[in-house]
């Protein structure tokens, strides 16, 4: 597949080609006319008018052919701009996770390198080539997304080339109700955005790009033992054990409104529209992640929603996962929640930490909401003095995440939480490789406004469950 680089020395190639046949042609032009000058005549041969003509078609063919090039390199050239842009943001470092035994390059938008010493961590079972995408490889370069990006490149070039941005894209959509496929490498900047703004992403989650409605991932589900025996004994078979971890694209679909006279008007529009859609696709993913596949009103109403989150629609979460294959990985059951000791902060926390150890599992992060870090920020001793963390606590990467809701159980109005500990780069995201973007201009056409939908599609799966656990209704600030 070629890069942009070189779909730009391709243009640069053949608008240098069309310029020597313009020049061509008028230089020919010029010297029929220069000829007939010279020799004192006011008019031209038959045969010098047909030259003349055939120079016309040429180099009005050329000026057709540069003008084309000019627009194709304007494209590629805001493309190539936007690539550099990210690459530079890679290039900052931001804490992340790290799973045992394994070294990641962290960059800023969460992304990790895989290991250089071992193959992918995960592998398709159609085609063994690697499932995940690595931290520190853009959404777009990935195997899948590049081979499915070369069957789309003629389609995606068009569009790129006629608009120049997803902006513009967006801009030339704001005036009639419309729905299109995004060019990957627009697509692709949306997910890395996405992938910076979401927290279980930052914290390890791995993001696995799905050709198909359904992806099947081998893992290993059983590890082998070992024994001691005596001799001349028997030595007892015991294999690792392997099945799949299947991704199945559920639909989302993230809403973002602004008025018609900021569409057509603002410069950075772009940058915006890419921003917009990112946060609020990593919002819902953050909440579906952790969240997703609570059906029932006593579950869902005792985590602060209002609804529930059946499956299908939605993906089948970190909760809703234990609580049906692993419940004793899910901690805290108190009717009026569980009040943090001042003398003893930790313990809950750390509770949850060593439910992951017990079934050897190691965990690399911990997520909560900004009330619960808060809470546990604010623990001092009889002096005053700031309580010191938990050095298992302290050890492990802390993400907040405001989608972890404070809602009220029993008597704690308002102030219980729930607390996630894992292995966060157990937590698989199904990525589907298409973004539809669509425009509303009836709905919100009254107040002057425009709609644009992105439907992203995906489905969120654990590896092994074990290497999780929840802590339930603790009661932060």
């Amino acid at each position: 597949m070629p890069t942009i680089n070189d779909l730009i020395r391709q243009y640069e190639g053949d608008r240098a080609r069309a310029v020597q046949q313009r020049d061509a042609a008028t230089a020919q032009a010029r010297s029929v006319l220069d000829t007939a000058k010279a020799e004192g005549r006011s008019h031209l041969t038959t045969p010098e008018e047909r030259t003349i003509e055939a120079a016309a078609a040429r180099r009005q063919d050329a000026a057709r052919l540069i003008e084309n090039c000019d627009a194709q390199l304007t494209a590629l050239r805001a493309a190539q701009a936007d690539e550099a842009r990210i690459e530079a943001e890679q290039a900052q470092r931001l804490p992340g996770a790290q799973p045992p035994g394994r070294t990641f390059e962290e960059t800023l938008d969460g992304r990790r390198s895989g290991p250089a010493d071992s193959g992918p961590l995960w592998v398709r079972r159609t085609d063994d080539k690697p499932a995940v995408v690595a931290r520190s490889q853009r959404f777009a370069d990935h195997t899948i997304v590049a081979e499915y990006a070369a069957r789309r490149a003629a389609q995606d070039q068009h569009v790129v080339g006629h608009h120049g941005s997803l902006g513009e894209m967006v801009r030339a959509m704001s005036t009639t109700s419309g729905s299109a496929l995004v060019p990957t490498v627009w697509a692709g900047n949306i997910i890395d955005r996405a992938r910076n703004a979401s927290r279980v992403l930052t914290a390890g989650a791995q993001i696995v790009p799905m050709d198909a409605k359904t992806v099947q991932i081998g893992r290993l589900a059983g590890d082998p033992t070992a024994a001691f025996r005596t001799e001349g004994s028997l030595i007892t078979a015991s294999d690792p054990t392997f099945d799949n971890v299947t991704l199945e694209a559920k639909t989302m679909s993230a809403l973002v409104v602004g008025s018609l006279e900021w569409f057509q008007d603002a410069e950075n529009v772009d940058e915006v529209v890419s921003n917009a859609i990112a946060q609020a696709m990593a919002t819902e993913l953050d909440r579906q992640a952790l969240f997703g596949g609570l059906t029932t009103g006593g579950e869902v109403g005792a985590t602060g929603f209002n609804t529930t989150f059946p499956t299908p629609p939605n993906p089948r979460g970190v909760l809703a996962t234990l609580l049906a294959v692993a419940s004793s990985s899910v901690l805290g059951s108190g009717a009026n929640g569980t009040a943090i000791t001042g003398t003893t902060p930790w313990n809950e926390v750390l509770d949850t930490i060593y439910t992951v150890r017990q079934f050897n599992e190691e965990p690399n992060a911990i997520l909560w909401n900004a009330k619960m870090a808060q809470k546990l920020a604010k623990t001092y001793d009889t002096t005053g003095q700031p309580l010191t963390m938990a050095p298992d606590v302290a050890g492990l990467e802390r993400y907040i995440t405001n989608q972890i809701p404070s809602f009220t159980q029993g008597t704690a109005t308002g102030t219980a939480t729930d607390v996630f500990v894992g292995d966060f780069t157990q937590l698989l995201i199904g990525q589907r490789l298409d973004v539809q973007i669509q425009t509303l201009t009836e709905r919100y056409a009254e107040f002057g406004q425009i709609g644009i939908v992105a439907h992203w599609r995906g489905d969120v799966a654990l590896a092994r469950p074990r290497a999780f656990a929840v802590y339930r209704y603790l009661i932060g600030a």
